[in-house]
């Protein structure tokens, strides 16, 4: 299987986020204490990262078409295989150990691809999704990014090279993004925020044309180390005072229409912040090793962790489940010693559970790409051949 030319210090700062993320997930800690501060806003800044990511890697080259196929093939199939595993196994799971009826385990399936918004408004009946919906959520941006992908793609070649045309764009996207942020409460809000991902995506594109990448590799590395604290202290006043968490869930924030234009400069600020603490761990290379070994199958991570996050924290008896209740002030009760380092227990377990996954799923792929390439060398003989 051919693989694209991989730069491992944005492999770091994927691996770097996925454990994040898992962390976010599924590690208690004080509600708006220090450390659930910077989980947090380092957790919301990677999201919009990993949307630039998407479009630094994007290939304008293989058409609008073309790259609709490749991004479903590899991206959105995979993903929904993924989550169709988790939700079989995940409603056996429930079945037996949170008396889930079927009815149960059909309704999170439900809420899981369509969202609460939407599942709301078809049955009243329905809520918000229980225990497995909670477990499985991070579907949400496998939807996001397809929705944007949508609509990036034709953007992408319009611009492409055009800088005035790009800024233009980027502009126009904000515009339209504030009106949709602050009145428009019936779409999901993955798919709400679509706009504002897309500029991620063409910042990402953009930086693929300045050659940032090896711009910033070219800096000495104890300029990075500089100007990456600089970089991450300014991120984390911007998460305090910008009001950028309210907005990715769709909750007027304290800035209103402003939370638009700040999280675009939050993405602007720390991306060259994760870049510096990724060129800063490639130095350390076992770690680094790691990290970029992560960062490559992200998107395992992303869709696993919770649902082994389900498991364990069942067994170890840490919590009643991940979502809302993964502050202990929601449940009416408080963070001890145990349950935290049970808590770290259940992210180095989920962690460990979920890289045979990886492995597993990729071995799948290859064997997919095979398979696909040659029946295609093969319609190409029989069409010679007439």
């Amino acid at each position: 299987m051919l693989e694209k030319k991989r730069v491992e210090e944005l492999d770091i700062i994927k691996g770097v986020g996925m454990l994040m993320i898992a962390v976010y997930h599924l590690v208690y800690r004080a509600q708006d204490g220090i450390p659930d501060k910077i989980i947090r806003s380092l957790g919301w800044a990677l999201i919009a990262v990993f949307f630039m990511l998407s479009g630094y890697f994007s290939n304008p080259d293989k058409g609008v078409l073309n790259n609709y196929k490749r991004r479903f093939l590899g991206l959105m199939f995979p993903a929904m295989m993924a989550e169709l595993f988790l939700l079989g196994v995940g409603g056996i799971y429930c079945r037996f150990f949170h008396e889930y009826s079927t009815r149960d385990i059909l309704h999170d399936a439900a809420v899981t691809f369509l969202r609460p918004e939407i599942t709301t408004k078809i049955s009243t009946e329905w809520g918000e999704g229980n225990t497995l919906f909670l477990n499985l959520s991070p579907v949400w941006y496998i939807w996001a990014l397809g929705w944007t992908l949508i609509l990036f793609y034709p953007i992408e070649k319009l611009v492409i090279g055009k800088s005035l045309k790009w800024l233009a764009m980027v502009l126009f996207l904000i515009g339209i993004q504030i009106p949709i942020y602050l009145y428009v409460d019936a779409l999901p809000w993955s798919l709400k925020i679509v706009p504002v991902f897309t500029v991620f995506m063409l910042i990402g594109m953009k930086a693929r044309e300045i050659n940032l990448v090896n711009r910033l590799k070219d800096v000495s590395l104890g300029m990075t180390a500089l100007y990456t604290v600089v970089f991450f202290a300014v991120h984390f006043i911007l998460f305090l005072f910008g009001g950028t968490e309210s907005y990715y869930i769709s909750i007027l924030g304290t800035r209103g229409w402003l939370d638009v234009p700040l999280v675009v400069l939050q993405l602007l600020v720390a991306f060259p912040a994760f870049f510096g603490l990724a060129r800063l761990i490639s130095q350390v290379r076992p770690l680094a090793k790691y990290l970029s070994w992560v960062g490559r199958y992200s998107l395992t991570f992303l869709l696993f962790h919770s649902f082994f996050g389900l498991i364990f924290s069942d067994l170890l008896n840490t919590y009643l489940k991940m979502g809302p209740n993964w502050y202990m002030e929601n449940l009416g009760l408080t963070v001890t010693p145990e349950v935290f380092w049970k808590s770290v227990a259940v992210f180095v377990l989920s962690v460990i559970c979920t890289m045979p996954c990886a492995v597993f799923g990729d071995f799948l792929a290859r064997k997919v790409f095979e398979r696909r390439l040659r029946w295609r060398e093969l319609r190409q003989r029989k069409r010679e051949g007439k």
